[in-house]
């Protein structure tokens, strides 16, 4: 076999060839009774990338030329794309570096070159916990530190499988840049869609199989589910029955042990363990969903065993029953009222599409992003009438409802594209999952399946994969629905299955007079009232936060105009339930964001919104140096941010000015004070 050096880290590389398992050959386990792998865990597969010809963080491709343009990845083969080309084809993101990453955070340009092109060398293990088949994804570079060794655990955000681009050109480069391994795991969720008719789905790498996959649902009585309902699929996150956000914790805790489990078969003597949590820097660093995660682990963690966490624009759902909380800021105190997720989301997506026509723009602009696709907002407006969930049936009344549950007037211009990129779907996902309900019961009367895929004259009408291949599936879901095909146009995504005249997308659908569009509102009017069946409940409590994190040292970071992670509902009355629980001896850090949500900054927000990611890696800084060098961490603060301004797809270059650093000492009127119950704002 012959290696081509060509860069200085594929020459370094050479030096642990002994150590790392050469491309592409199969993994064949081995077990040191000195060192004995955890019986909970399955290994599929270790490869090793050189950093040059493929990498473990763009898979080959390059800073440059994802920084550059926007590429539509195509596979040679779209009917049997290869494993390389899949993984690929989910790192393929388009990186805009006016939002600040390549200067301010993420990858630095400056430090590109032909020869080292932001890639990393290094080897990746992948793995399934057998208990609800969770993805992981372990990857160690080639200049793993084993003098000081650390690890960082990246719990995948929202609804994602292992290769989140994000993920790991952000939160994963970090890591693997300190000379840490980092361990990903998709939380029980992965991109687990499986197609009923065909009985396929898909395993680990994103190969279709119709074994050993990452989700394999049982359909009782199958064939007549088919005959009435067909071109349908079972998601995991939605079908699995298995609430997996219950057991968030274990999982990131498991992923942990199998990442020092790994480390340890590797670099360690062969009667030894080198390695273990006292002598090992972890870290868990995540974002939305996966930020959540992060915390359940910290609250699962009575061992030590987290040193840091990082956790951005949680989606944690504090206990209610624990203690009343409030917060001031300096004119007024009050009680701290919050709602669960599929309470917000619920209300949400019963209002929005009614409210589209009161929204302004922004000063500077002329017209609000998305708000023109909302052809038929009156006809939602005027059902929410005569379900008397309106009194008057205007736009207006319907913002007033979402201002009245936390959606804050700076926030409303995100709105149109919130909803019509997330839909009906995102309330639905938790409520189906902590309901455990199955996908032949279609819960209010919604199923997932496929739909058109044409560009014009497209209705959402249920129809089989034409445009797309469903082997190419993996690679365009986030595990989220709806799955895109293209811009404005949906492959997979639920559906109406009683629309008045044929199963569509609710976005198409009317609900009582045919060609009178109102976005489904049966639909959501159910989902509704689903927050009070007790099945929800119970699931629902299974998965709230107690704020106890253990005296770990954790930063949590939130977007003040985060429309999706609300912050009244979320990170706000998380510290203030920690104050009470943890009191003087919590090590939690709170960072406000002004200016920031859950969107990273790019058009059509690209003169309104900040990207929120620029903090997070901010605080793991500040979270190494005080680990490392034993640096005073900062306060509680809000973060003065200046919006990049300009037009829509016009805003300058951002820079220090915008993204201003957290500070370790902050003014009197940016500090936050957590103590007693109580969140004090300044």
């Amino acid at each position: 076999m012959t290696l081509i050096i060509r860069n200085k880290k594929t020459l370094i590389s050479l030096l642990f060839l002994p150590l790392l398992t050469i491309p592409n050959i199969g993994y064949t386990e081995q077990n040191n009774p000195y060192k004995p792998k955890p019986q909970w865990i399955t290994i599929h597969s270790s490869n090793y990338y050189d950093g040059d010809s493929d990498d473990l963080v763009t898979a080959g491709i390059g800073f440059t030329p994802l920084s550059s343009m926007i590429q539509k990845f195509k596979f040679a083969d779209p009917a049997n794309p290869t494993t390389q080309e899949l993984r690929r084809a989910k790192l393929n993101r388009f990186i805009d570096t006016k939002t600040g990453e390549g200067q301010l955070f993420g990858f630095k340009q400056k430090n590109l070159s032909p020869l080292f092109d932001g890639k990393m060398a290094g080897s990746e293990i992948l793995a399934t916990l057998k208990e609800g088949n969770v993805g992981i994804l372990l990857q160690i570079p080639v200049d793993f530190d084993k003098k000081k060794p650390c690890i960082v655990a990246v719990p995948a955000s929202n609804y994602d499988g292992l290769y989140n681009a994000k993920d790991m050109q952000i939160r994963g480069l970090w890591g693997l840049k300190h000379n840490c391994a980092v361990v990903y795991n998709d939380k029980g969720l992965g991109n687990g869609i499986y197609d009923i008719t065909n009985q396929q789905g898909f395993t680990i790498e994103g190969k279709i199989a119709k074994d050993n996959l990452l989700f394999n649902p049982k359909i009782k009585n199958r064939e007549i589910f088919i005959e009435n309902n067909p071109n349908r699929y079972a998601v995991k996150q939605l079908h699995s029955k298995q609430n997996p956000e219950h057991n968030w914790g274990k999982y990131i805790l498991n992923s942990i042990e199998f990442a020092l489990y790994e480390i340890n078969d590797r670099f360690s003597a062969t009667n030894t363990r080198d390695f273990n949590a006292d002598n090992t820097l972890i870290l868990i660093y995540g974002a939305e969903d996966g930020a959540s995660a992060a915390l359940k682990a910290g609250e699962l963690d009575k061992n030590g065993i987290i040193d840091g966490i990082v956790a951005v624009n949680p989606q944690i759902q504090p206990n209610p029953d624990i203690t009343s909380l409030s917060i001031q800021n300096k004119t007024s105190s009050r009680s701290l009222k919050y709602n669960s997720i599929p309470d917000y989301a619920t209300l949400a997506a019963l209002y929005i599409p009614c409210a589209i026509p009161a929204i302004e723009p922004n000063k500077s602009d002329n017209y609000v992003p998305y708000a023109l696709k909302y052809f038929y907002s009156q006809n939602r407006c005027d059902a929410l009438k005569k379900a008397k969930l309106l009194t008057t049936g205007t736009p207006k009344e319907a913002l007033d409802k979402l201002h009245d549950y936390g959606w804050r007037p700076e926030m409303e211009i995100q709105l149109p594209y919130f909803y019509y990129k997330e839909s009906i779907a995102f309330p639905y996902q938790y409520i189906s999952s902590y309901g455990r309900f199955d996908v032949t019961e279609n819960m209010c009367d919604y199923s997932v399946a496929s739909t058109q895929q044409d560009r014009l004259y497209n209705f959402g009408e249920v129809m089989p994969l034409k445009e797309v291949n469903f082997s190419e599936i993996w690679s365009l879901s986030n595990g989220h629905l709806p799955i895109w095909a293209d811009k404005d146009v949906t492959a997979i995504d639920l559906v109406v299955n009683k629309d008045i005249v044929s199963p569509r997308r609710a976005w198409y659908s009317s609900s009582e007079i045919e060609n009178q569009i109102d976005y489904g509102i049966k639909g959501a009017i159910c989902l509704r009232e689903k927050i009070t069946e007790k099945r929800v409940i119970d699931g629902l409590k299974q998965v709230q936060a107690t704020g106890n994190l253990n005296k770990i040292k954790t930063f949590i970071v939130h977007g003040q105009n985060n429309v999706k992670q609300l912050i009244d509902h979320t990170s706000r009355p998380y510290v203030a339930l920690n104050s009470a629980v943890e009191g003087k001896e919590s090590q939690l850090r709170y960072i406000e964001v002004e200016n920031a949500s859950y969107l990273d900054g790019k058009s059509p927000f690209d003169n309104t919104l900040l990207a929120i990611d620029y903090y997070g890696e901010d605080a793991i800084e500040w979270l190494w140096a005080n680990l490392t060098n034993n640096t005073t961490l900062p306060e509680s603060q809000i973060i003065r941010t200046k919006p990049r301004g300009g037009r829509i797809g016009q805003a300058p270059q951002a820079t220090i000015e915008n993204l201003v650093p957290i500070t370790q000492k902050p003014d009197i009127n940016n500090l936050i004070i957590l103590e007693d119950k109580k969140i004090a704002l300044p």
